[in-house]
């Protein structure tokens, strides 16, 4: 296996965007099961199927997997019940699992956040990338459709 290059400074980009506000606050896991189903029925989203599941009840951090049958799935777990890791892991689909934290799962993460939260929280998590210098790859997908695809998570 590979070293996830970027993965650190990644965590500390988000951390310096979305810290302190709703998008980085514990929700129900329902919210997220309804932001998964928004996301994915919207036009834009290009990687199909999301399946989301809650993650072993002593896990400590959320993965996406590729699983038996190609099938990518993301696992929540509890203490990162946040719509800004389901973001985050959203965005690794987007990328393709295989990406790990490198340009192109930056790429697809901004339009995550673009597509999920609107253009402002898409822009902090570009200008967190840009002061952390962190690269960013050219998008190889449609450009998102502007969110907000939140239903009850508020601007923060």
């Amino acid at each position: 296996m590979t070293a996830d290059h970027g993965r650190e400074a990644v965590y500390a980009a988000e951390e310096a965007a979305f810290g302190g506000t709703s998008y980085d606050s514990l929700v129900e896991f329902d919210e997220l099961l309804w932001l998964r189903n928004a996301l994915q029925s919207s036009s834009w989203w290009a990687a199909g199927q999301i399946v989301v599941e809650r993650a072993r009840i002593d896990a400590v951090s959320s993965t996406t997997r590729q699983c038996d049958g190609g099938q990518a799935q993301i696992r929540i777990a509890q203490p990162q019940c946040t719509p800004l890791t389901f973001a985050h892991e959203a965005a690794h689909l987007l990328a393709g699992v295989a990406s790990g934290h490198g340009p192109v799962f930056r790429r697809a993460e901004i339009d995550v956040v673009v597509a999920m939260f609107g253009s402002e929280p898409g822009m902090w998590l570009a200008d967190s990338f840009t002061e952390m210098g962190l690269e960013v790859a050219p998008r190889s997908w449609r450009e998102p459709t502007v969110g907000p695809l939140q239903r009850v998570i508020d601007l923060a």
